[in-house]
């Protein structure tokens, strides 16, 4: 049920962003790049709202050092991706970046809970 409200909110996001655009601009060049992004945006949605929520289940589980110590390794991966990324490929680079990063966000927060490792240990699944 969720994987197709996802995808629903994917293409009603993408749709909406789309002809939402030429709402706020009609610079040719700026659309142009809306709807290089717009795929980007739409897809990681899902992936992002399950990011936000291992943040938010490990916080509130006062895991902060995991918290910390995890976003900071991806936030020194994701940097080096997004200085090569966009150095070869521009603006489509920066966003294969950013996908990375929220990547590795979302598989970071599931690691701890899923390995039950800290205070997840008390987990008997």
């Amino acid at each position: 049920m969720s994987l197709i409200l996802g995808l629903a909110l994917a293409f009603l996001l993408g749709t909406g962003l789309h002809f939402g655009a030429k709402l706020f601009t009609k610079d040719v060049n700026v659309l142009h790049l809306i709807r290089i992004e717009i795929p980007f945006v739409a897809a990681t949605q899902s992936l992002n709202s399950l990011a936000f929520v291992f943040d938010g289940i490990n916080f509130g589980a006062s895991d902060f050092a995991y918290s910390a110590i995890s976003l900071d390794a991806v936030a020194i991966v994701s940097i080096i991706c997004l200085l090569i990324l966009s150095s070869a490929s521009g603006f489509i680079g920066t966003w294969i970046a950013m996908t990375i990063y929220m990547d590795l966000r979302a598989i970071v927060g599931f690691l701890r809970i899923g390995t039950r490792s800290g205070p997840w240990e008390l987990l008997n699944y």
